[in-house]
């Protein structure tokens, strides 16, 4: 039958009941490609010859003569061109059969995509700059590399330094007296050049302050304790790290007057472990709808602290303190007396 097109991303695909071509519609110039072709069910020999054409030569990919099925997939080096379609033709030849399909094929010429990083944004005069490029095109070339300062003068270059398929790292050491300012590392591939910048400047570190939200009193009653933290620079950003946080319900020790010592317990008053809590958590960086940019917030359970070891048991009982040092009262005296009798009886003075 006639042979099918389809088109599929960025790959085209012809199909028949014969054969199968298929290759990227768009390859990079001067690089390696690979295209993959199917003879399917032959019933007799076949010859299949792929072939790359333009106005200037032709190519041929693949000549493959065969009775049987097969499968294989080529490399070839696409022409190192700029942007130009060429036609890909698939001829099948047999004693009964013939076909003959003809698509565009883009080969464009790609430019390297290239990075450059520092190890910091910033540094102190006689400090080591370091650095390193990468490129992400297949094929890595080799670059000039220099560094200017922030006058525009050439302080250090590079040349023909090459990556060899890994990241190219490099180092440069700044004079102590290296002048303040944005320093410019300048990589230079052909005609293009890309830029990345550092300061050179006598900093001090930032420095930040912490505030602990939390309630002065709390009721027994409620579930839980919130506590927030806040960490942020003196210029109001957030300062990003770990916030530990630990609270603790310190308890007082009641003696009575008579215990037991023990030779493990010497004083014969129970050992109480004091009730604590500890968390750490991450700061939020950015803000949310439970914390801002730089705080924690942590909810502690009520229970931690009013749940004590079962170490002891509490009663109690209450007693009058009185100001009588003592009592004199009479004893024996008649209940009865006549006026003008004599009265006679006891008198017994207690001291307490």
């Amino acid at each position: 039958g006639r042979p099918l097109n389809v088109k599929y991303f960025d790959a085209q695909f012809y199909v028949c009941r014969q054969f199968m071509v298929t290759i990227p519609a768009v390859i990079g110039a001067g690089a390696e490609t690979s295209f993959c072709a199917s003879l399917l069910k032959p019933n007799e020999t076949l010859v299949m010859t792929v072939t790359l054409r333009s106005l200037q030569q032709n190519v041929t990919l693949m000549e493959e003569t065969s009775s049987q099925e097969f499968h294989t997939c080529i490399k070839f080096m696409a022409p190192l061109v700029q942007d130009e379609v060429r036609m890909l033709e698939v001829e099948v030849r047999g004693a009964t059969f013939y076909s003959k399909e003809v698509r565009k094929v883009m080969i464009r010429a790609y430019q390297p995509s290239t990075f450059v990083q520092t190890d910091k944004p910033i540094y102190l005069p006689g400090q080591t700059v370091n650095f390193r490029v990468v490129s992400l095109d297949s094929k890595l070339r080799p670059v000039n590399r220099l560094v200017s300062d922030s006058a525009s003068n050439r302080v250090g270059q590079w040349l023909q330094k090459e990556s060899n398929g890994t990241i190219l790292q490099l180092s440069y050491s700044l004079n102590s007296e290296a002048r303040e300012g944005t320093y410019n590392v300048i990589v230079s591939i052909g005609d293009e050049k890309i830029f990345h910048n550092f300061k050179v400047e006598k900093y001090v570190l930032p420095r930040f302050e912490v505030k602990v939200e939390a309630p002065g009193e709390v009721s027994i009653g409620h579930e839980d304790i919130k506590v927030e933290v806040c960490a942020k620079y003196t210029y109001g950003q957030p300062v990003p790290g770990n916030v530990k946080i630990e609270m603790h319900r310190p308890l007082s020790r009641y003696y009575t007057r008579n215990y037991v010592a023990t030779t493990d317990n010497s004083d014969g008053v129970p050992e109480i472990t004091a009730p604590s809590y500890m968390e750490i958590k991450q700061v939020e960086s950015a803000g949310t709808l439970q914390n801002e940019a730089g705080c924690a917030t942590f909810l502690i359970m009520m229970s931690t602290f009013t749940k004590l070891d079962q170490k002891s048991f509490n009663t109690e009982k209450r007693l009058d303190i009185s100001y009588v040092i003592g009592k004199v009262f009479f004893m024996d005296t008649p209940k009865i007396y006549n006026k003008g009798s004599d009265v006679e009886g006891k008198v017994n003075n207690s001291v307490y």
